[in-house]
């Protein structure tokens, strides 16, 4: 394991070349057979569950698991010593067997937890990694949420705020780390805030009737639904996710994926009086936005017969062509 983690450093140390590790053995000595012998095992597991690379050689990442299993598994000092008296090492072959054993089913443990890994696009995280952008949200947000209560939260320089609310004492934010690490008296604002905190419960506890926009868009050719849904599902085994998933239909309850795809721009156009009346919507929804949420979660495999989960409305968008 030492010897795989090296050669794992030696390439992210970020040659312009290639670089090519030779593991020379001596096959005559006992670590030279009980390190081929592991090899020769390692390599009947990779090929089992299709971990080998293009020239057949075991995939790093499964290397990786399984000897930081044996680590743990196994005494090599004390596996070398009892090989001396057993010269066909059929002892140690055993003890190998078991430990691998374990740890191929340590490996598919993980396995099972991490079975989502191999759908992760990191290109679905990038539009998350402009802070500036995020925290220019958060700020709207705050500053919005409160102003129906009275209070204000106005800019006092590049990136500080002041916030000021009926009976208490104004507060300085700041949406820079730094800044609030040097200055007294000025706070950090962020999602983790008892001020933020107050407002996102205020307003995630609003009711179903209240939650609802209505907006004009030229991007559309008829009267549609956007409705955004956060769907948090359970295992047989008890692992939890939660999931943010927007679905669109028209008004006569065909789906509009396109709409979906780009649901974060509806949020910022042009309001506009609700197209749908109280029982329409609610017809709409039961019908057509429910039923099609169900179906998008059994298709992500999200809701399956060994686990459970709980849907919660948190806002919809009526959308009137412009």
């Amino acid at each position: 394991m030492d010897l795989e983690q090296r050669i794992g450093r030696i390439h992210r140390y970020g040659q312009n070349h290639t670089a090519q590790v030779y593991n020379l053995v001596l096959s005559d000595t006992i670590e030279g057979r009980i390190f081929l012998l592991l090899d020769e095992k390692l390599a009947e597991i990779a090929r089992t569950v299709g971990k080998v690379d293009d020239q057949g050689n075991v995939a790093e990442d499964l290397k990786a698991q399984i000897l930081g299993q044996l680590s743990e598994r196994l005494n090599y000092d004390r596996l070398y010593q009892e090989a001396l008296s057993d010269p066909e090492l059929k002892r140690t072959h055993v003890e190998l067997e078991a430990a691998l054993a374990n740890s191929r089913e340590a490996r598919e443990v993980v396995f099972d937890l991490f079975q989502d890994a191999d759908g992760f696009s990191l290109d679905d995280y990038k539009p998350f990694s402009d802070i500036s952008s995020s925290m220019d949200r958060l700020v709207q947000f705050l500053k919005r949420s409160v102003e129906d209560q009275g209070s204000t939260l106005r800019p006092t320089g590049s990136d500080t705020y002041l916030f000021e609310a009926k009976g208490t004492s104004p507060v300085q934010f700041t949406t820079d780390r730094d800044t609030a690490s040097v200055s007294d008296g000025v706070q950090l604002l962020g999602l983790d805030h008892p001020v933020m905190q107050t407002a996102l419960d205020r307003w995630a506890n609003l009711s179903p009737e209240e939650i609802g926009l209505s907006v004009t868009s030229a991007e559309v050719d008829k009267p549609s639904v956007l409705s955004l849904w956060k769907v948090t599902s359970s295992t047989a085994s008890g692992e939890r996710r939660v999931i943010m998933q927007p679905i669109a239909v028209g008004a006569d309850g065909t789906r509009i994926p396109a709409i979906e795809r780009q649901f974060d721009r509806y949020w910022q156009a042009s309001p506009s009086l609700h197209p749908l009346s109280v029982e329409q919507r609610i017809e709409l929804f039961a019908t057509a936005i429910e039923p099609t949420l169900q179906r998008e979660l059994r298709h992500k495999g999200t809701v399956n017969s060994d686990g459970s989960y709980a849907a919660e409305l948190v806002g919809y968008i009526e959308i009137l062509p412009a």
